[in-house]
């Protein structure tokens, strides 16, 4: 299965298709260093640690990572989005072949032309 995904600075956009019909889902980029937990039981609070590092999904939190600079898009916690914006999906564990956009800094050479090193 291909799944399309634009790992913007606010929020994680899929797209793919299933049964024939195109599925999209958003998912907000809110991650904040360590883990979270939660009194409710029907809450359980969504920790990842990649790396020996800990996130946790906090849509609330003051404490959530800048996602609005390049480096971002190429940083664990950006992993971290990508595979918590999946599991919002529904789909069932499967192969995919993942398919990104890619940073408009990286899409551009120095001379604002198309960089088709890179695409």
């Amino acid at each position: 299965m291909k799944i399309f995904i634009d790992d913007g600075s606010t929020n994680i956009k899929l797209a793919w298709l299933e049964d024939g019909d195109v599925k999209t889902l958003i998912s907000p980029n809110s991650f904040k260093p360590e883990w979270s937990f939660s009194l409710l039981d029907d809450a359980a609070p969504a920790n990842y640690e990649i790396d020996g590092e800990k996130f946790s999904f906090d849509p609330l939190s003051a404490d959530a990572v800048v996602t609005t600079e390049t480096r971002y898009q190429y940083s664990d916690v950006n992993v971290v989005a990508i595979q918590h914006a999946l599991q919002q999906t529904g789909l069932k564990a499967q192969p995919v072949d993942v398919i990104v956009t890619l940073p408009i800094s990286e899409y551009l050479d120095a001379n604002n032309q198309k960089n088709k090193q890179n695409i």
